[in-house]
């Protein structure tokens, strides 16, 4: 079976959680292309062959564990689920079948965005339920044994420690807390004078230290229980880390999603190891094309334009609406936390000055919305986080057609830029004629 984006399966896109098998294969959680399809379970020989994949209606998988049994657990996180898989690919659990078929769970609530899932030795699953900001303890039937929020924001991979506390990466609060049975947090690490950037992993390793993975910040720290820092790997190019594993021999394998590959780092901070076989879903045209949408593909999108859903979590669309000329154009609908993409990838030169204008009309957005460009080098990694990207004007609330247009240096590295139209959180906005001149 094939991806649904068309391309042959194990190709790497998006790596969240990583782990090292036993038998010196890598385990790899492939979060999907731009287009949201396309997410899979990959098992890495150290030759970098493929060697088994799942991907059986995956929407952005954030975490895969191999279990005793030989089967693996997964975090179907778009999917608001958990499930297990057998080798040979049947699906044996699936929290989708709690309360008669419905997935909720014991307490009325129901997953919503689970990016981690830790099957644990008793038969329980600890889960890190991001977007109900929580983890919870349950059982297989759904019932939940334990919750754990200590004030956090849209946590990541907790971990539960021999001691019975939970390790959390409190990404939107920008630290990692230890929080004990009570509810209290015991320990917790955020420093102000070095302070974490969506911290989303955390790990206790045998000397006691704690290893986090700070995103933003394109490194991996170790700190001490003081809170010193004991070790860092940093990369100077912006990676989006999101996973760290230290190995028993002293390294630590990296998920490095800009850049979509897998990195195994050795102590005195040298790639060892390295999986990428990426290729992109898109080609880099030489300028912007159909800038007037009066083509559109088999598909009912724009010619040229592909509406990027892989942080939709599971929503948005695209919608038409008559320019003033009477002409259809296309805009987005959106009804969630996240972000929804229509873009364009054109070639880009360091150092060149780029003009960008459209024509934009908004309805009841919530949040914001905007034309942005965001250069890509020549891995096809982002150079600088989205939000941080050039962009025109903010949008919110309803507005008519208004012409809006900025200016974009292209930085050093830059070899494509995505030219898009960008909208956080609910809302519906529409663009004509964009242009993109350098």
């Amino acid at each position: 079976m094939n991806k649904d984006r068309g391309s042959p399966p194990g190709i790497l896109d998006f790596p969240c959680d990583v782990e090292r098998l036993p038998n010196g294969n890598t385990l790899i959680s492939d979060a999907g292309a731009e287009d949201g399809s396309g997410s899979e379970i990959i098992e890495v020989d150290p030759g970098g062959n493929v060697i088994w994949n799942y991907h059986d209606g995956l929407r952005f998988a954030h975490s895969a564990k191999r279990m005793p049994n030989g089967n693996t657990s997964i975090s179907d996180t778009t999917n608001n689920r958990v499930l297990e898989v057998s080798p040979a690919g049947e699906e044996v659990f699936t929290s989708d079948s709690w309360a008669g078929g419905t997935g909720t769970l014991s307490d009325g609530s129901h997953l919503h965005y689970p990016n981690d899932a830790h099957p644990l030795p008793d038969g329980r699953i600890l889960i890190t339920d991001r977007n109900n900001d929580r983890c919870v303890i349950v059982d297989r039937q759904g019932t939940v044994l334990r919750t754990v929020n200590a004030g956090v924001k849209h946590p990541h991979n907790g971990d539960l420690l021999p001691n019975g506390n939970l390790l959390i990466a409190d990404s939107d609060g920008n630290s990692v807390k230890e929080v004990d049975p009570a509810g209290n947090v015991v320990w917790a690490y955020a420093d102000p004078a070095n302070p974490l950037a969506w911290p989303r992993d955390a790990d206790r390793l045998p000397n006691g230290n704690t290893q986090i993975v700070d995103s933003k910040n394109r490194r991996v720290l170790e700190v001490t229980p003081a809170g010193k820092v004991a070790w860092t790997y940093a990369v100077p190019y912006f990676a989006n880390f999101y996973d760290a594993d230290r190995l028993p021999n002293g390294n630590v394998l990296i998920s490095d999603q800009q850049h979509h590959q897998v990195l195994e780092v050795n102590p005195a901070r040298e790639v060892v190891w390295r999986f990428r076989n990426y290729r992109p879903i898109a080609p880099a045209n030489e300028r912007l094309l159909n800038t007037s949408f009066k083509i559109r593909g088999a598909n009912g999108a724009p010619e040229h334009w592909m509406l990027g859903t892989r942080l939709s979590e599971g929503g948005g669309k695209l919608v038409w609406t008559p320019n003033p000329k009477g002409q259809d154009v296309p805009g987005l609908e959106y009804d969630r936390p996240g972000a929804l993409c229509l873009q364009q990838k054109i070639a880009a030169e360091p150092g060149s000055l780029y003009t960008v204008s459209a024509k934009i009309r908004t309805e009841n957005v919530r949040n914001m919305t905007c034309v942005q460009v965001a250069f890509l080098d020549e891995h096809d990694g982002l150079i600088q986080d989205v939000l941080a990207a050039p962009k025109g004007r903010l949008f919110s609330g309803t507005a008519d057609w208004t012409l809006d247009s900025f200016e974009a240096e292209a930085p050093p590295g830059a070899v494509a830029a995505e030219v898009r139209l960008f909208i956080n959180g609910p809302g519906r906005v529409w663009v004509n004629n964009i242009n993109c001149f350098c």
